[in-house]
């Protein structure tokens, strides 16, 4: 008689390790497009339901990124004391120290994101500072 092969088995969802690594990934990707002056890439991370915050809409508010991103001659975008608090599988809260810095302006700043998982990614759908 042959040894029958267990089947194999379904992959699991990744665990939270491996999804606080992710959104870890999306966050430093977007202060990396951010800091590169990419605003195609910056603009990328956001959801399609990012709902910016005041009474501008989000066409109004990707133009106006784009201006601010385009002006200073460089960017600087850090990001430290990154806390990512899972809220179910597919959202998670990010709370960090940022610091921005260009030719114009530095400020460091409290910065909180609430991201999602959506097509595979892990996508900006709130966005507070303070």
């Amino acid at each position: 008689m042959v040894a029958q092969k267990e089947p194999e088995k379904a992959q699991k969802p990744a665990p939270a390790a491996d999804a606080t690594g992710e959104v870890m990934k999306a966050v430093n990707g977007w202060a990396e497009a951010w800091s590169r002056k990419d605003a195609e890439a910056y603009l990328g991370f956001y959801a399609k339901d990012f709902d910016p915050s005041g009474k501008q809409s989000r066409a109004d508010w990707e133009k106006t990124r784009r201006a601010r991103i385009a002006a200073p001659k460089s960017i600087s975008v850090e990001i430290a004391s990154p806390k990512v608090t899972m809220q179910d599988s597919d959202t998670a809260r990010v709370t960090f120290r940022q610091t921005y810095s260009s030719d114009v302006f530095k400020g460091t700043s409290n910065k909180t994101l609430i991201l999602v998982r959506a097509d595979g990614r892990w996508l900006i759908r709130e966005e507070r500072g303070g």
